[in-house]
């Protein structure tokens, strides 16, 4: 029985791989970060300090990339290193699908919004018992972000209602990190 059990697991497992592999069209095994993540930071950095927002840190969101690979990072924007990479969920919203996100920048339209933000405070989600950073949007493409209640949460899976969503276990290190910041991290997120 035992044996039947783990053949089956096994079948499952290889086709539901598979149809991850072919339905998404990329490959979600590879996780490294993507080459353009420098000039990304660099870029990051120049938008922070001509504005006055925090340039020892900031986040970048790489939409570009499958929902099942890392494209969530906090950048030591000093040196470029990766301080902490994650999985990222996105909204629910038009055409999206757990593999790519559509975006918009409309009231209710459950979609994730691309641009700068500025990371606000950290605070209890509506009807849940989970914390949750507020965010404002900078650009005309997020302007609505703190109208539709768009935050930075802890979730388990890879779409939301807008929201930009990474596990559990990474939203604890990086509200930590946020903590210990004295001037507004800026989380920009593109396509």
């Amino acid at each position: 029985m035992k044996i039947m059990l783990k053949k089956i697991i096994k079948i499952v497992s290889i086709i539901f791989c598979s149809l991850l592999i072919v339905a998404g069209g990329v490959c979600i095994i590879s996780n490294s970060a993507p080459a353009d993540l420098g000039a990304k930071s660099f870029e990051l950095k120049s938008y922070c300090r001509s504005r006055g927002y925090n340039t020892d840190y900031g986040i970048l969101v790489d939409y570009s990339r499958h929902s099942f690979q890392q494209r969530f990072y906090v950048v030591d924007l000093n040196t470029g290193e990766i301080v902490l990479k994650s999985l990222c969920g996105h909204g629910r919203g038009g055409d999206s699908s757990v593999f790519r996100g559509e975006f918009s920048n409309i009231p209710g339209s459950h979609c994730s919004s691309l641009g700068h933000y500025k990371i606000g405070r950290e605070r209890k989600m509506y009807n849940y018992s989970v914390n949750a950073f507020e965010l404002d949007g900078l650009d005309e493409t997020n302007s609505n972000a703190r109208a539709r209640a768009i935050l930075i949460h802890p979730s388990f899976g890879p779409r939301s209602l807008g929201c930009i969503t990474v596990p559990f276990h990474r939203y604890k290190r990086l509200a930590k990190m946020l903590h210990m910041q004295c001037t507004s991290v800026v989380m920009w997120v593109y396509e």
